[in-house]
């Protein structure tokens, strides 16, 4: 016991692959192999270019490629790539073709990335708004309201009703907004601790986001244009529509939409067209005429990455629109926060000045 409890210490600790990385690691897979260099070369030249934690995994992927394993099980270990990534770049060894697939796997992580960076640029000046307003109010009561309080009750002016909320507040934070801010911390660490564990947490969480009315449908054809991207992807490099449909929807991680394709599964295994069953799902209306136009010509996984690139314009529109509507709210919320408190400050200054003339 003690023998495998000092080597389980000695055991090297997994590293945390960026997405960016493993897109320019795979990158360079493609390259080289493209090249004519065999995969165990391939990893020797990267461990020589690389160091840190990142080089000692890749000499991991090389001990284990030399040991007879397949890049797929090696990279869905060590760079911990989806499910839909490893199917694809498996096919590739046993088809021959493995550099096509690598470069495949490349193309459709980036788009992900570059999708999801949309996502997130676009959330960005809301959220700069928001904590602008947030630090400013913050400021204004910290910083000029305790100043005046003492000033106003000692020439006894009568207080206006904004002014008195707006004490009662700063007192508040004052006296327990410490313990507010572990109480929160400790909620939030909780509440994701929570989330990554449990998986009852996770479907409650993504139902409720699922239901807000502008966010779960962008996050409904988010997960839609990935599944297309990733199920054409597959079925352009050979493997069959139903074993494609089903790994793809497995690996979807909004569990609304998992729960929702995985359900027809089964229906896709019996024959029934992938247009026909994208039609009865929560989908952008015109991804099943399109998806079955490509099935009866033979391009289906041309027409779903067509379908998966509709979408991701109709998302850059939805997210645009959706900037643009919420830059007016969150000024108008930034305006009623500082001016409410502004005007807490300077109603009973104005009262005093006209005290102390008469």
């Amino acid at each position: 016991m003690l023998q495998r409890i000092k080597t389980a210490r000695r055991a090297p600790r997994r590293v945390r692959w960026k997405r960016r990385d493993t897109i320019f690691l795979l990158e360079r897979f493609e390259l080289y192999l493209s090249s004519g260099m065999p995969i165990d070369q391939v990893l020797s030249v990267c461990v020589e270019s690389a160091d840190g934690r990142q080089g000692q995994s890749l000499r991991r992927m090389l001990e284990q490629i030399r040991q007879g394993c397949l890049l797929s099980h090696v990279l869905a270990r060590e760079l911990r790539i989806s499910p839909t990534l490893a199917g694809l770049i498996e096919h590739g060894e046993a088809s021959g073709d493995l550099a096509r697939t690598v470069c495949r796997a490349h193309d459709l992580l980036e788009r992900e990335d570059l999708l999801a960076r949309k996502c997130l640029s676009a959330l960005a000046y809301p959220c700069i708004i928001g904590i602008f307003a947030l630090g400013l109010t913050f400021g204004l009561v910290r910083g000029v309201l305790p100043q005046i309080i003492p000033m106003l009750y000692g020439l006894h002016v009568h207080l206006p009703i904004l002014t008195q909320i707006v004490i009662a507040v700063s007192n508040g934070l004052l006296a327990y907004g410490a313990y507010l801010a572990m109480i929160m911390a400790a909620a939030a660490v909780i509440a994701v601790l929570v989330y990554g564990r449990s998986v009852k947490a996770r479907r409650g969480v993504q139902s409720i986001c699922g239901r807000i009315p502008i966010a779960g449908g962008l996050l409904r054809d988010y997960s839609c244009a990935i599944f297309l991207r990733s199920c054409g992807t597959l079925v352009e490099s050979g493997v069959d529509i139903s074993q494609a449909y089903r790994d793809c929807a497995r690996t979807i991680s909004f569990w609304p939409m998992q729960e929702e394709f995985d359900a027809h599964s089964a229906s896709i295994a019996a024959g029934i067209s992938v247009g026909a069953v994208l039609g009865r799902c929560r989908v952008p209306r015109y991804v099943g005429p399109l998806v079955s136009a490509g099935q009866l010509s033979g391009t289906l996984g041309v027409s779903m990455n067509r379908a998966a690139a509709v979408i991701d314009r109709d998302i850059e529109h939805a997210l645009k629109q959706f900037t643009t509507l919420i830059e007016p709210l969150m000024m108008i919320f930034m305006g009623v926060i500082v001016g409410s408190v502004a005007l807490s400050i300077m109603m009973p200054i104005y009262d005093i000045s006209r005290v102390l003339q008469h």
